[in-house]
């Protein structure tokens, strides 16, 4: 499909919604450089970042244009050993994911989904803490990059 820019469909955004499976922040920082300390974090807490997905352009090559967005995917053996070790039907929840989106201003957000609340679900006691575990590195994320919640 061509996507030259009298083609491409600019898709107008929703109003953002608050659940409470979700966490969100907003940084101070323009969005390659949130991504930059996103990435930094992950691998500062020896996390592996499996993929990067770029909704931006996936769009684009369908036809329509986004403002800025990237979904990055992370995880590491050590916590798969244990949640497999905990109860299998949770490798459904792995690898963990953060989204990071510029809005039409140029404001970035990030968006997670409550470790703690995906986790609990399943009422097995260590799946809890591990969900906790993974609260925590959220929020040294949203230290690194000084965010409001």
């Amino acid at each position: 499909m061509n996507t030259t820019t009298d083609t491409v469909r600019r898709v107008d955004y929703g109003q953002i919604q608050h659940h409470t499976f979700q966490r969100s922040a907003t940084t101070g920082h323009d969005f390659e450089k949130t991504l930059q300390l996103v990435r930094e974090t992950l691998l500062d807490a020896d996390l592996w970042i499996v993929h990067e997905i770029d909704p931006q352009m996936l769009l684009k090559k369908g036809g329509y244009a986004i403002h800025q967005t990237r979904q990055i995917l992370f995880f590491h053996p050590r916590y798969m050993v244990r949640l497999l070790g905990l109860d299998p039907s949770a490798l459904l929840e792995a690898p963990l994911k953060i989204v990071v989106m510029a809005d039409a201003s140029g404001k970035v957000m990030l968006r997670w989904h409550d470790p703690e609340a995906l986790f609990s679900k399943y009422g097995v006691d260590g799946l809890i803490e591990l969900g906790r575990e993974f609260s925590e590195i959220y929020a040294a994320i949203v230290a690194r990059l000084g965010a409001s919640l």
